[in-house]
């Protein structure tokens, strides 16, 4: 066991709002990272770094349009590997 703490890696978060159909499967799936505006778009919440990496996998291979972008120590994350 190390004597160092281990450190969480921060996923980055991108989301193309162009490409957002506003189906609130991202909302639903991670709610710490993401919400619908009121125009019915998705956008990326301040918190998303910090959210389970679970539920950022999950919302963002649940996409309809496959516009939410996860990046790991600045390499995309494959999401169907």
């Amino acid at each position: 066991m190390s004597q160092f703490p281990e450190i969480e890696i921060l996923i980055e978060v991108d989301l193309d709002q162009a490409d957002c159909c506003g189906s609130g499967m991202c909302a639903n799936l991670a709610p710490r990272a993401f919400e619908v505006d009121p125009s019915g778009i998705a956008k990326v919440l301040p918190t998303a770094p910090c959210s389970d990496r679970s539920q950022l996998l999950r919302a963002a291979k649940s996409c309809p349009t496959a516009c939410i972008t996860l990046l790991e120590r600045g390499e995309e994350i494959d999401l169907f590997q």
